[in-house]
């Protein structure tokens, strides 16, 4: 019994010491993948495309849909997703049968000079995909291990869809030189599955708490209403419900709720049951005497909270860009508006410390120059021709000054500073 006893104890020891020593081991100092992938306006477009394009949800519930993207699809895919929850680079590679993936995550802001490096390599025989070999850092890890591992994640997700295997959704793979061939069968009652997963019950209850609140603070401010007085009062409220919660996660629902009424947008993307929710009654918000800088900022906001700030970047700089090819034009004011808002987002969410700070500063008082700086003096409505031959287009010098002056302006906010 006391030889039992000593090695229970010693094993409670070295489970951390062993957890600790594998983090460590997935951690490198030099990427894999040398350089950041550009998100440049025309890749945050050619990404919405495919997105748009092979978005299964526009399917009947059991139709049978081929996706076929090239080499170079799949890569613009891989960057947008690394973008969309930090910073790095993926590439690919595809021979007959083989899909080969190494991507690396700047983790910088988080450890300095380490990255987290993935290796990971596919096989197909037609029917399914499988995995042949994935290392993470210097942790390789074993080939049926990471197949039990998918397996039972599937398996999962199919039994609480009321599915009964694999072939009802998955009907044939094939990866030939350069190109990928996926054909599947939609359910559509996997996204509900899915989504009961990535948004779990306590988020969504959080977010009818939101909605309720901004649907009665609306009601109760009347006349009076304001985007900054709107904001302070659903973080005062997201302060006062905090020392019994977690108060990142009421800083993101308190962000997506505010986003998803300036947009218009349902929060039953989120949550099915919210279309039986109260909606708040419309009205017309202003920052800077701007309605566009709203839209500009909150969604800046909650596309960071929910994902990153380098995505949420690149979005807001192709709206600028696309502007300029034949819509309003390009403006250096919504673009700091973008800036400012994701930075808001970020400093939410960042950790428990940091969005209670934001809170605390919040709450004793913001006006429109905490949120957005100053900006009037930025130019806007710039056609792509005048853009390019004054600042030369985006990554232009004359570009990247005026940018590194819009980030000095919002770090210099006593809202945003650490």
């Amino acid at each position: 019994m006391r030889w039992f006893v000593r090695l229970f104890v010693l094993s409670l020891l070295l489970i951390p010491i062993g957890i600790i020593v594998v983090a460590v081991l997935c951690l490198e100092s030099t990427p894999l993948v040398q350089g950041e992938a550009l998100l440049s306006a025309s890749n945050v477009e050619r990404a919405k495309q495919l997105l748009h394009e092979h978005d299964p949800r526009k399917l009947r519930s059991g139709e049978v849909k081929t996706v076929s993207m090239n080499e170079e699809e799949l890569s613009l895919i891989a960057n947008h997703l690394i973008n969309r929850f930090g910073s790095g680079s993926a590439t690919l590679d595809m021979e007959q049968d083989r899909l080969a993936l190494l991507a690396s995550l700047d983790l910088s802001a988080l450890i300095p000079n380490h990255y987290l490096n993935l290796e990971t390599q596919l096989s197909a025989d037609g029917d399914l995909a499988h995995f042949e070999k994935l290392k993470i850092g210097s942790v390789s890890i074993p080939r049926a291990i990471v197949r039990g591992l998918v397996s039972f994640g599937a398996e999962h997700v199919y039994r609480a869809s009321g599915i009964q295997n694999a072939k009802q959704v998955l009907r044939a793979v094939t990866i030939r030189p350069r190109r990928l061939d996926i054909t599947y069968q939609w359910q559509e009652e996997i996204v509900d599955a899915v989504r009961d997963r990535l948004v779990s019950r306590t988020d969504r209850v959080l977010l009818r708490v939101y909605n309720e609140f901004l649907a009665a603070e609306i009601e109760r401010q009347g006349a009076n209403l304001s985007f900054t007085t709107l904001l302070r009062a659903i973080f005062q409220e997201a302060r006062k419900r905090s020392p019994s919660t977690d108060p990142v996660a009421e800083n993101r629902a308190a962000i997506v709720v505010l986003a998803s009424y300036v947009n218009g947008s349902s929060l039953s993307t989120f949550a099915p049951e919210a279309v039986d929710w109260v909606q708040p009654r419309r009205v017309r918000l202003k920052i800077h005497s701007r309605r566009d800088f709203v839209k500009h900022f909150t969604t800046s906001a909650a596309l960071a909270v929910a994902g990153g700030g380098a995505m949420s970047d690149a979005i807001g700089l192709y709206k600028e860009v696309d502007d300029a090819d034949g819509g309003s034009g390009f403006s250096f004011k919504d673009l700091a508006a973008d800036k400012a808002g994701t930075q808001f987002g970020q400093v939410a969410v960042e950790s428990e410390p940091s969005a209670i700070r934001l809170q605390d500063r919040i709450e004793r008082g913001i006006d429109d120059a905490a949120l957005i700086p100053d900006v009037s003096d930025l130019e806007e409505n710039m056609t792509d021709a005048e853009f390019k031959r004054r600042y030369g287009g985006v990554g232009g010098d004359a570009y990247k000054r005026v940018v590194q002056d819009i980030d000095q302006r919002i770090a210099a906010s006593a809202l945003y500073r650490q």
